[in-house]
């Protein structure tokens, strides 16, 4: 039961820190699944922020397409009104040609003058079009260059950190060895007292029998009294044979 009221009050927390909390979002989309109190190392955020702006490319790209379709769009309405300039152009030769009357050339010179000023609005409409769709077009690619160039700091600081782990266990093993000599020198130099110790045991253990002519007279007065018994059992063995 306690558990089941631990993960709830997780979860409440958790939506309140998605909420109002970029970082805590981010935190969730690396370790979804992790305690929410885990940390993330740097290469993880670095990592998770180029992620996030992967997605956003494909939105831009879109943008910039439908800029440029409208740019091309106001093109072809400049080249449809040109050409129905042209058409009137040649229809007022035509007509003067023929000898038309004065009403109809000025209903044509009416119809060119508006076909005119419609090719004049139309060229202002492509040119802020052509220029809309060329800063979108140059911020895109600059978007696209500075994500290749993030996209490569990323590598390089994923090289760097493992570098940086790689030499954190070599300290590590470094330090073990380091360990390991200096406790196997106070091993020798324990192992050297206990032979010091020894030596002094032995040398104490011989003081204690007497000064070197102390135990010279003791060992012929061991060998003094071994013959002397040895020549009673012989003499006893004698007696007893007769």
């Amino acid at each position: 039961m306690f558990i089941i009221d631990g993960i709830v009050v997780l979860l409440v927390l958790g939506a309140g820190g998605a909420i109002f909390s970029p970082k805590f979002r981010q935190l969730l989309r690396i370790r979804g699944g992790n305690a929410i109190d885990s940390a993330t190392s740097a290469i993880e955020k670095e990592q998770d922020a180029f992620e996030q702006l992967k997605k956003k490319l494909p939105a831009q790209r879109e943008m910039v397409t439908k800029v440029m379709a409208a740019s091309n769009m106001a093109k072809s309405e400049l080249d449809r009104r040109n050409t129905a300039l042209e058409q009137v152009k040649g229809q007022f030769a035509q007509a003067k040609k023929l000898g038309a009357s004065d009403a109809a050339l000025d209903d044509l010179g009416s119809k060119f003058k508006t076909l005119k000023d419609a090719v004049d609005d139309q060229q202002k409409v492509l040119a802020e079009a052509q220029s809309t769709a060329d800063e979108a077009r140059h911020s895109l690619d600059q978007t696209i260059a500075a994500m290749q160039k993030f996209g490569q700091k990323v590598e390089t600081d994923k090289s760097k950190a493992e570098l940086a782990a790689a030499l954190r266990v070599t300290a590590e093993a470094r330090q073990s060895a380091q360990d390991i000599t200096s406790a196997l020198s106070a091993a020798g130099s324990a192992s050297k007292e206990v032979d010091r110790q020894l030596e002094e045991a032995r040398a104490a253990n011989q003081l204690s029998k007497g000064t070197s002519t102390d135990q010279e007279l003791a060992k012929l007065d061991e060998k003094a009294a071994a013959a002397t018994g040895r020549a009673e059992l012989e003499a006893l063995l004698g007696n007893d044979k007769q």
